[in-house]
């Protein structure tokens, strides 16, 4: 009885890892504003929004 809920706990705690992988991977979380090269319309390449003015310390 208790090797199944030891097995439970594994499971739900492995799928979460590979969920919150996922969720990084798909730039839903730890971005930090930062996205891939772009050009502005002055032409000017940039890697971060326009939103992160403040600066990380």
């Amino acid at each position: 009885m208790s090797n199944l809920i030891l097995t439970i706990i594994v499971i739900a705690a492995l799928s979460a890892v590979v969920v919150l992988l996922n969720m990084s991977k798909k730039d839903r979380a730890g971005s930090k504003g930062i996205t891939n090269e772009y050009t502005s319309k002055e032409g000017i390449t940039r890697t971060a929004k326009k939103e992160r003015e403040d600066h990380i310390v």
